[in-house]
């Protein structure tokens, strides 16, 4: 008998993301079309570098939120149209919402929209 073994893994993550305070965007870099499929890494990253940036660890102070709670978070996919992020109460992901949508300012004003 025979037996091969195949691993799967992940395709590796390249996107690059900022903030204005408010809104929180990322943005696909290796044109794959990726990175909706690991959302949850993506906002783990982003996340740490916050914590990072902060000098704060939410994992060891049980009053404080998640770093993503309260940011509107946009995602750019490779085709170049934006999308919503949503995030449950916890501020983890919980969705992506198609916005149809390839200039970056009407996406913005329509992410504040979302509930």
């Amino acid at each position: 008998m025979n037996a091969s073994i195949i691993t799967l893994t992940p395709a590796q993550l390249h996107f690059d993301w900022g903030t204005d305070g408010l809104v929180l965007w990322i943005e696909e870099l290796d044109g794959a079309d990726s990175l909706a499929g690991q959302m949850h890494e993506v906002m783990d990253r982003i996340a740490f570098a916050i914590e990072l940036q902060t000098g704060w660890d939410h994992r060891t102070d049980g009053d404080t939120l998640h770093p993503l709670y309260g940011y509107r978070l946009l995602l750019r996919d490779a085709s170049g149209r934006w999308n919503a992020i949503r995030t449950d109460e916890t501020g983890h992901f919980a969705g992506i919402v198609p916005l149809e949508e390839m200039d970056y300012e009407v996406a913005y004003e329509k992410v504040m929209w979302l509930e």
